[in-house]
């Protein structure tokens, strides 16, 4: 069967290298120079969700790389990307350097039109490189954290920093609970409620709070949080209202985006879906238009 004709170009992907496992690089048509975004997915490891992601961004004009930071091995499943940690365990920030840096060299890039896109904990990584790194033109964080988190997966059961930079852990606020909550689950539909743990460990250990809390005050560039109080898998319209309420104490540029009753699931462009609460696939119908205006803004001009 011959194969169905599309209007849709066909990008191709280009290697990144061994500096940067599993990472891909993608285009839009024409030879630039394009403004470009960094993707970074969420807990579920390995590239799916900057896979997703990068068509949408492409075809706003925008080069994409995305950028897998582990890629865990779940049940008797190899992992998807062997290259990367399989356990979320001080996953290096540096990595968003060694991107940018990449991106920078290439004459069909703006190398000052670069930012990051992340989700849920690829916000956490977004946030912490905006925090570390110079020269970032701005920064989404869908479902976003103020802290760093403990992380997790680790063949000899210890609790890691999510996160590292130069080498060295990042202060980290230990969960309360996670353990039990997957042995009995609190949540909808016998699902594990994370939100729980990271609540009680925050509020079990607020030095450990203060002590992780992401330096968004020190990301000089615009920055986006959207968040949704009704997340269950932690509480992201709490945790962006931090970001919001911080950096609007140090007067920089801040798009927030807060929806009460709105999960976890933001990262969409909106369009219907049994499989979303009707809340959630609302908010991504604002959140997305808005998101692509703030790039527009940041990274277009």
């Amino acid at each position: 069967m011959a194969a169905e004709e599309t209007d849709t170009p066909v990008i191709a992907e280009i290697a990144v290298g061994k500096d940067l496992r599993g990472a891909f690089f993608m285009k839009p048509e024409g030879d630039g120079p394009f403004p470009a975004i960094i993707v970074l997915g969420g807990s579920e490891g390995g590239d799916s969700s900057a896979r997703r992601k990068a068509p949408q961004f492409l075809a706003e004009g925008y080069a994409v790389l995305g950028l897998p930071y582990y890629s865990p091995a779940w049940g008797d499943q190899p992992p998807q990307l062997p290259g990367l940690p399989r356990a979320v365990a001080e996953i290096p920030v540096d990595s968003a350097e060694v991107a940018k840096v990449w991106l920078s060299a290439r004459g069909d890039i703006r190398a000052d039109s670069i930012g990051i896109y992340g989700i849920s904990k690829g916000a956490e990584y977004a946030l912490l490189a905006g925090s570390k790194i110079e020269g970032f033109a701005a920064i989404a964080a869908i479902v976003p954290t103020d802290v760093v988190w403990e992380g997790w997966g680790t063949a000899d059961g210890s609790r890691p920093s999510s996160f590292s930079w130069r080498g060295e852990a990042l202060p980290f606020v230990q969960y309360q609970g996670m353990t039990e909550e997957f042995t009995n689950p609190t949540g909808p539909n016998g699902r594990p409620r994370l939100r729980l743990p990271h609540d009680k460990g925050r509020t079990t250990n607020p030095e450990q709070a203060v002590a992780a809390r992401i330096a968004v005050e020190a990301i000089d560039e615009p920055v986006l949080v959207a968040g949704g109080d009704a997340d269950l898998a932690w509480n992201s319209g709490e945790m962006a209202q931090n970001i919001a309420e911080r950096r609007a104490e140090a007067g920089l540029p801040t798009v927030s985006l807060v929806f009460t009753d709105a999960g976890h699931a933001l990262s969409g462009t909106g369009a219907p879906s049994d499989q979303r609460a009707a809340a959630d696939t609302a908010a991504q119908r604002v959140i997305w238009p808005a998101t692509l205006a703030f790039f527009a803004e940041n990274l277009k001009q």
